[in-house]
């Protein structure tokens, strides 16, 4: 089966990139899934001590 007939290609980065709406997307969740990391770490901590 040929992928071309069936008008399926790879994309390259920057193609991608322009789909999926650069970088800041990709920041952006990284920052929130950090946060919260750190959210859920603090509740944790907060509840052993006290």
């Amino acid at each position: 089966m040929n992928l071309e007939e069936l008008n399926l290609v790879e994309l390259n980065v920057q193609e991608i990139l322009e789909i999926e709406g650069g970088i800041l997307p990709a920041i952006l969740a990284a920052v929130e899934i950090a946060g919260a990391c750190y959210a859920a770490g603090y509740a944790v901590g907060y509840f052993m001590s006290h």
